[in-house]
C-alpha cells in the first residue's frame, strides 16, 4: 500500500477559483486534503499519488490539474519497467500507466517482444 503523500502548493487558490467549497469537497471525496497555508492566500493539496491523479482527472479547473500532473510526473514508471513486470499488458493499459503516447507504447512492446 502506498504511504508516501505528496504536498503541492496552489498559489493564489482563492483568487483563481470560483467555488472553493466545491473543490475542497471534491478533494475530500478522493482522499486528498486541501487546506490553507497559515494566513496566506496560498493553499496546498496533499494526498497519495493515485488519489491526486484521480482528483486531477475529476476536477474541472485546468491549472490545478496541470499543477498536480507536473508534481506527479517524476513518479511515473518507465515503460520498460512496466513491460518487465507485466509482459501481457495491452497498449492502452501501458499508455495509461506510463503516460507515454500510443506510438511509443507500441514501439516499446515490439522491442520487448524482439521485433
Amino acid at each position: 500500500m502506498e504511504t508516501e503523500r505528496l504536498l503541492i502548493q496552489l498559489n493564489s487558490f482563492v483568487h483563481r477559483v470560483d467555488n472553493k467549497a466545491e473543490i475542497i469537497q471534491l478533494a475530500a471525496q478522493h482522499g486528498c486534503v486541501l487546506k490553507r497555508i497559515r494566513r496566506s492566500r496560498h493553499w496546498q493539496i496533499s494526498g497519495g499519488l493515485d488519489q491526486l491523479r484521480l482528483f486531477s482527472s475529476a476536477i474541472t479547473v485546468p491549472w490545478i490539474s496541470a499543477k498536480i500532473e507536473q508534481a506527479c510526473e517524476p513518479f511515473k514508471p518507465a515503460v520498460t519497467e512496466i513491460l518487465e513486470r507485466n509482459p501481457d499488458i495491452s497498449v492502452m493499459e501501458l499508455v495509461q500507466q506510463s503516460g507515454c503516447t500510443v506510438a511509443e507504447a507500441r514501439a516499446a512492446i515490439d522491442e520487448h517482444e524482439g521485433f
